[in-house]
């Protein structure tokens, strides 16, 4: 379980340059098994390394099992706001998150609106010497979650990308809320995301017959109903938590994705091949 309190903390996170299995998990499932528990950020915790197993927790997520966070998360995102992402508000989430983002729109809309915006992302690396991918990437699919979420133009969304960077960098951290620390950062920033998208419900909800064809005016349409579903503090939450999950979980994603690509040119090439072959037939 390592040291007291720390556990195996700095292990854990400490940096790994392969994009192979991390040092920490090879030791540890060679030493215990490909299922462990250790302490991480003051907590106690269970690894699983084992597919069947993961698999099986995946399905029974609701039932035997539980979504569990870091302690910092829980903190940072409020333990209410996690735990009303369950039950029926789910249902609500899932339905408008449909409606923007079901097949049918994301092949007439939101597919040609990324491919032009990456276009021309890609004709601006061409002309830089090196580009930080795991940065600039994002960047991209920020500026179009915010426009279909909140219809915000280039400058608030890169104001508000600010801060979801600063927001991350502290949710593997010690919940510690003092001054200069990591987590205390992370909830100023928090606050200000929140305001942000508070703000913005506030003027909407003052004109709710002018739409603007984003997540918000469904949102703004279930807070006028006699009977809604979610309230103001949660609308304002599930926002700012799908904008920050959409972001997050992708920027490595997309950073291994092109050194992969780089580093494996056949693969690129059978790409090209495909996508011609697709041209030809569309």
């Amino acid at each position: 379980m390592g040291f007291p309190v720390i556990g195996e903390t700095f292990q854990f996170i400490k940096a790994n340059s392969s994009l192979d299995i991390p040092d920490y998990f090879k030791i540890r499932m060679r030493r215990y098994g490909p299922v462990f528990k250790t302490s991480l950020f003051g907590q106690p915790a269970v690894f699983t390394c084992d597919a069947e197993v993961n698999r099986f927790i995946l399905k029974e997520e609701g039932n035997v099992f539980q979504i569990g966070y870091p302690e910092a998360v829980r903190k940072i995102f409020g333990g209410k706001s996690i735990d009303a992402f369950r039950g029926a508000t789910q249902k609500f989430i899932r339905r408008f998150c449909f409606t923007l983002f079901g097949l049918e729109n994301l092949k007439e809309v939101l597919l040609p609106e990324l491919e032009g915006a990456v276009r021309e992302c890609l004709a601006t690396w061409a002309t830089k010497p090196s580009v930080d991918v795991r940065g600039g990437a994002p960047d991209i699919l920020f500026e179009l979650m915010t426009k279909k979420f909140l219809s915000f133009d280039a400058a608030k969304s890169a104001e508000l990308r600010k801060n979801i960077d600063t927001l991350s960098k502290g949710l593997l951290s010690f919940p510690i809320y003092f001054p200069g620390t990591a987590f205390y950062r992370s909830m100023k920033a928090w606050k200000n995301v929140r305001k942000t998208i508070r703000d913005t419900l506030t003027e909407r909800l003052r004109t709710p017959d002018k739409k603007h064809g984003d997540m918000l005016d469904l949102i703004v349409e279930q807070l006028h109903c006699e009977e809604p579903l979610i309230n103001e503090n949660f609308a304002v939450d599930m926002v700012s938590t799908l904008l920050f999950a959409g972001i997050y979980t992708l920027a490595a994603i997309i950073a291994i994705t092109f050194k992969s690509l780089h580093d494996n040119p056949e693969v690129v090439r059978a790409l090209k091949v495909i996508q011609f072959r697709l041209d030809g037939l569309s």
